[in-house]
């Protein structure tokens, strides 16, 4: 025996099954909107940019040029994660603002992996007891350059006593640590005047 239904119920049950289909294929997200992402990726210590070094969202991948830059087309959904991996370095997240176009990610820095062995310095370089952006500290050949808060970070320094030099160009100051291995120990510094010191 054939049923037939009013109108009425037909129209309701033709409207839910529309708003159905028309929710599953637009306000999933699934496909995302294509962005640009754009950036630049420098060491920690020295702020110095890093070739060759992989960016990728765990579907697509691109490599950092002579100056550090990428350039990784993707489909965001809203829910992406940037991983910067590099051998040496610790690998880094960094998230994805939602929506299409270009997004500038703007500078990053990545830090080396904790070698045994080799431990890491870090401090604050005072001038008159104020902090010094863009000083330079270093020991040996390794480098680091102070922040906005004169924070500098020296990483895998060999263990044993190490002496320890910074210097804004126009003064400097030193200072001396036991390296410890796989850990981090603080050292301040106030820098006074003197004959400029240079690294190199």
């Amino acid at each position: 025996m054939r049923v037939i239904l009013p109108i009425k119920v037909i129209i309701a049950v033709s409207a839910a099954i529309a708003i159905t289909i028309g929710s599953a294929g637009c306000g999933s997200g699934a496909f995302g909107q294509a962005a640009t992402l754009l950036g630049i990726v420098v060491h920690d210590s020295d702020k110095s940019p890093l070739e060759g070094v992989q960016v990728t969202d765990n579907k697509v991948t691109a490599n950092t040029d002579a100056t550090g830059a990428f350039q990784l087309d993707i489909e965001n959904d809203g829910n992406a994660t940037l991983y910067v991996l590099a051998d040496g370095y610790e690998v880094a997240q960094v998230a994805i603002p939602a929506g299409g176009g270009v997004i500038d990610l703007g500078q990053f820095s990545i830090k080396p992996a904790p070698v045994d062995g080799y431990g890491n310095i870090t401090g604050i370089i005072a001038d008159a007891g104020s902090p010094v952006e863009g000083a330079q500290v270093w020991v040996g050949g390794n480098i680091a350059v102070t922040d906005a808060d004169g924070v500098y970070n020296l990483y895998n320094v060999a263990e044993g006593r190490r002496d320890i030099t910074a210097s804004t160009g126009a003064k400097y100051g030193t200072a001396s640590v036991q390296v410890i291995s796989l850990r981090t120990v603080t050292v301040n510094i106030a820098v006074t005047s003197g004959p400029p010191v240079s690294p190199y």
